[in-house]
């Protein structure tokens, strides 16, 4: 395939894209909610917020409201010890999806960075690599980033600490959050379906390409440039 020879840089999406995580996303979110009304909050208007967004929206209408940050941060330790308990449960049954090793692996050898973006936690994302090692240059999740995706900062704050330029870097995610942030960066993008979204809900994102699963993307990759077909 045409294009593929100047990458670079790699960044992977986590959840979903290399791990195979059972995250309840609902539970998260209910519980979540139910901290509200403990802060005389309502969910009223936020009902499209992803959880850490509507996070995010209580603590900044917390500081408006008390003229401080006191309430405002006791509302974000309640709301984080939440959401952190369901992603460490879903943590301890993490598997790493099928040729992620060796497109790693790959990866390492043809000297192209390998950075991970993802708006999990770090105790969970490194409790799961713990137990399933894995190549990577850089790791920022939420807990490293004062923005997390689709906001692009995410992807070009790995971008900087990898030294890669957006034109030769490559997004790899399974949510279309993640290709709509690849492309506001500047990089080429790749949908695999081992998440929640289906090939449908990619399509308005355009990405270059989408897959079943991340370890095809071996064959567009771990090629020697010799046999890369144009």
């Amino acid at each position: 395939m045409s294009g593929w020879d100047d990458i670079e840089a790699v960044l992977f999406d986590f959840d979903g894209t290399l791990v195979h995580l059972n995250i309840d996303f609902a539970r998260m979110r209910a519980d979540v909610e139910a901290l509200l009304p403990r802060y005389d909050l309502s969910v009223d208007g936020k009902a499209s917020r992803y959880t850490l967004e509507l996070v995010e929206e209580c603590v900044q209408a917390l500081t408006v409201r008390n003229r401080g940050e006191v309430l405002a941060e006791a509302f974000r330790r309640d709301a984080e010890a939440a959401i952190v308990a369901i992603e460490m449960e879903a943590a301890s049954a993490a598997e790493i999806h099928p040729g992620v090793p060796e497109l790693l692996a790959g990866l390492r050898e043809r000297e192209i960075k390998i950075g991970i973006v993802t708006r999990n936690c770090r105790v969970a994302v490194e409790h799961i690599l713990s137990r399933n090692r894995l190549p990577y240059d850089v790791l920022l999740t939420r807990d490293d980033v004062d923005v997390v995706k689709p906001d692009p900062a995410h992807l070009l704050a790995a971008l900087e600490l990898l030294g890669g330029a957006p034109a030769n870097a490559l997004m790899v995610g399974d949510n279309p959050m993640e290709v709509r942030a690849g492309r506001a960066v500047g990089a080429r993008t790749v949908a695999v379906l081992t998440g929640y979204s289906p090939a449908a809900r990619f399509e308005p994102e355009h990405p270059d390409l989408i897959l079943a699963q991340v370890g095809e993307l071996t064959a567009y990759l771990i090629v020697k440039r010799e046999d890369v077909k144009t």
